[in-house]
């Protein structure tokens, strides 16, 4: 990756409103069949660890092999249905939390150069108001106020990609 812009991506409106149609799919498709609980059930309902999921499977281990054995009110159907329902969510989690992954990491990056961009602007409007160009003390003060409790320190990123650039 380059020092001074870590990514750099375009894409176009096509592929944007393809992406945005493919969600507006799997939405469709999923509609009625996902829920969203409040987060009061989510903590009543919680979630199982590898431990639990591994019984689950011996349990099915069990359920295929000597499941005859089972009373006649055990609920076949529903069993079958729920197991094999939660292992393709599980499945499709796994693929949905692998592509956030990559959006989020994707995004970071993006923020880091656009920070690192922006601070140049700013630096750059500093210097201009300075010199006595006319209309960028407005500007120059608009982006100043963030850099009052901001934990970023702007000019100090700019001073780094400068030094860098000088190395290069």
């Amino acid at each position: 990756m380059a020092k001074n812009n870590m990514i750099s991506i375009e894409l176009l409106t096509t592929a944007i409103q393809q992406i945005n149609g493919a969600f507006d799919l799997i939405d469709q498709l999923l509609d009625g069949k996902v829920i969203n609980l409040s987060p009061t059930d989510r903590q009543r309902y919680g979630s199982i660890n590898e431990q639990n999921k591994l019984f689950i499977l011996k349990a099915n281990s069990f359920y295929q092999s000597k499941g005859q054995l089972l009373p006649s009110y055990f609920d076949r159907v529903e069993y079958e249905k729920d197991f094999n329902a939660r292992q393709v969510f599980e499945n499709l989690e796994g693929r949905t939390n692998e592509l956030y992954e990559k959006l989020r990491d994707t995004r970071t990056l993006l923020d880091y150069d656009s920070m690192r961009f922006s601070s140049q602007i700013y630096k750059q409007a500093k210097n201009m108001s300075e010199s006595g160009v006319p209309g960028v003390d407005f500007w120059v003060a608009e982006m100043a106020q963030f850099f009052k409790r901001s934990r970023i320190n702007l000019e100090a990123m700019t001073e780094e990609e400068e030094d860098q650039a000088q190395e290069d």
